[in-house]
């Protein structure tokens, strides 16, 4: 089963998508463990804390939610991980 959390290629494409939407983001810290990555990233609003499984799940945690949330919606298109929407 390959790995499904973030290669260098795919850093660099979510990094680009992040700053087109919020330009002064930025990524402070990224941790590897065993089963997971975990990115700390610094908005204007706060941060957030981005964890993502080598299974491809992914969780977002920050104050402003909805940010959080849309973060979350990114690394899921970037990593093309997630639900499709085909019917």
């Amino acid at each position: 089963m390959p790995y499904r959390w973030f290669s260098e290629e795919s850093l660099i494409k979510f990094v680009k998508r992040l700053r087109e939407r919020w330009p002064e983001a930025e990524i402070s810290r990224i941790e590897q463990h065993k089963a997971k990555q975990v990115l700390y990233i610094r908005l204007r609003d706060g941060y957030v804390k981005l964890i993502v499984y080598r299974d491809g799940r992914v969780r977002a945690y920050g104050s402003p939610k909805g940010t959080a949330l849309a973060i979350k919606n990114i690394v899921s298109r970037v990593l093309g991980v997630g639900k499709s929407k085909s019917s």
